[in-house]
């Protein structure tokens, strides 16, 4: 009988993280609405997948140069770690890959530049790797 709550007690567990929402992140910039969604809830050391979506109202934005910017500062014994991924896009999605390299609070800004504009946006956020 053990066994046997022991298995269901696990398969449920298994089944909690399978199913998790992904980590959704939504800010606001100027006019429009920045959607990073992690493929990880939490977000973990090693490699994290992020689509991020830029909306006008309602719609996705095409087209647009997204650059993504990671950090964590600098702690006793070890300096600050800062790294860019450039964004790429298609159907109004822009994917990168972030390699968080240890568990901790990484600061995250996503950069974008508009089609037809030069003028830089940006929002900012915090992601708690584990």
């Amino acid at each position: 009988m053990k066994k046997i709550v022991m298995t269901l007690s696990l398969i449920l567990c298994v089944a909690a993280f399978a199913f998790a929402a992904p980590l959704s992140i939504t800010k606001k910039t100027g006019n429009y609405t920045v959607v990073s969604v992690f493929d990880k809830n939490p977000a973990t050391t090693g490699k994290n997948k992020v689509n991020i979506t830029i909306k006008d109202g309602a719609k996705a934005v095409e087209g647009a140069k997204v650059a993504v910017y990671y950090s964590m500062p600098a702690m006793s014994g070890m300096p600050a770690m800062d790294y860019k991924v450039i964004a790429g896009g298609k159907g109004g999605v822009y994917s990168a890959v972030l390699d968080l390299g240890m568990s901790g609070p990484w600061n995250v800004d996503v950069k974008f530049i508009l089609p037809g504009s030069k003028e830089v946006q940006q929002t900012s956020y915090s992601v708690d790797a584990r």
